[in-house]
């Protein structure tokens, strides 16, 4: 376990990496003693130092490696979590120079009415539900070549970059929101699908594996929270002029996201 000064100079280190858009080495290398305690006390700081930059406080949650596809992909064991960050909101266009390397995920977000706290049950979570959206994610590590571990990717707060959600559409109008299928289209071009279950059984499920990992520190999740769900496909690399739609099932409709 590193101690809090160490904790506070990688954070610093991973804000300077958010700010500038020059990658790291990852955090692991240099400190091969780094557990996953460590990891969530370095997003923290991280988190606080963006959020008391821009004035503002995180604006949710975003699940990380929530699907077998997205595990594969980035050799990582096992789900984390992270926090939306202030102004990461993205419209139908975002400058791709404003990050390193962006990757997109379609994925299905939750925004709670009511605060969820403890062991919650499924129906619990379902009842605290309000609306789901359409999403897009955009993840950017702010390591070199995308390569970290698990330890390093929860410190660089999940890989968060940005987010654009859809309609928000009422829970009680989607009957199964873990058997809405999902499209993804990179510049006219089908590349992934998916299906709400691919990401932990499905949105609610996601939802109340964040409530009981947050309740292990203390924590609730807050009404009113939009909660990223996780990728239901595999992460798509963006280029610059790359246009990005993705498609779901029923009622949550459509959503696109242009690399300007």
């Amino acid at each position: 376990m590193l101690n809090r000064r160490q904790h506070q100079q990688l954070a610093q280190r991973l804000y300077q990496a958010y700010i500038s858009h020059a990658a790291l080495t990852p955090l692991s290398d240099e400190f091969p003693e780094l557990e996953t305690a460590d990891s969530y006390a370095i997003q923290a700081l991280l988190v606080a130092y963006i959020a008391a930059a821009r004035g503002n406080t995180a604006e949710g949650f975003k699940l990380g490696f929530t699907s077998a596809a997205m595990r594969e992909q980035m050799n990582v064991a096992e789900p984390n979590y992270g926090f939306l960050l202030p102004g990461s909101t993205a419209g139908v266009q975002v400058a791709f120079n404003d990050f390193i390397h962006p990757r997109v995920e379609p994925e299905i977000a939750v925004i709670t009415g009511t605060e969820l706290s403890g062991n919650v049950s499924l129906e619990g979570v379902a009842a605290a539900t309000q609306y789901l959206c359409a999403a897009i994610e955009i993840v950017d590590s702010r390591f070199q070549d995308y390569r970290f571990k698990a330890v390093d990717n929860v410190a660089d707060n999940s890989s968060a970059a940005g987010y654009s959600l859809g309609s928000k559409i009422h829970l009680d109008e989607i009957k199964h929101p873990e058997q809405l299928g999902c499209r993804l289209l990179k510049n006219g071009e089908l590349i992934a699908k998916g299906v709400g279950s691919d990401a932990m059984g499905g949105p609610l499920q996601a939802v109340q594996w964040l409530t009981h990992k947050l309740s292990e520190s203390g924590q609730s999740l807050p009404a009113g929270s939009i909660v990223l769900t996780g990728g239901l496909s595999h992460a798509e690399l963006a280029e610059p002029g790359d246009l990005f739609r993705v498609e779901f099932s029923e009622s949550l409709g459509k959503l696109e996201l242009a690399f300007t």
